[in-house]
């Protein structure tokens, strides 16, 4: 699984290296949930780490955009990676504009 050069992390993620390099790895993190790009559909969605490398989602193309430690966090990551797209004039209606 790739993640993008700079991805977004939320406050309550702790020992960041570890969980790059599980994520590398395709180890679940417990509690970690995950911002992903699946290209195939050009979509964002919210997976848990665990649901992220299930075997459903193992060949699709996929980019991790953002970390967090539990739903709660990854939905509030991704309102605010919305909003500094609208503040940079970016669409965020466009995933892959989102991660810019």
């Amino acid at each position: 699984m790739k993640l993008i050069d700079n991805l977004f992390v939320a406050g309550n993620v702790t020992d960041l290296e570890t969980v790059v390099y599980s994520l590398r790895r395709s180890i679940p993190v417990l509690h970690l949930t995950c911002i992903v790009l699946f290209e195939d559909k050009n979509r964002l969605e919210i997976l848990s780490s665990r649901d992220l490398f299930h075997e459903r989602n193992k060949n699709r193309p996929a980019q991790i955009v953002g970390i967090a430690m539990g739903r709660r966090e990854a939905i509030d990551l991704l309102r605010f990676m919305t909003e500094d797209a609208v503040k940079g004039g970016r669409n965020p209606a466009d995933p892959r504009e989102l991660i810019l």
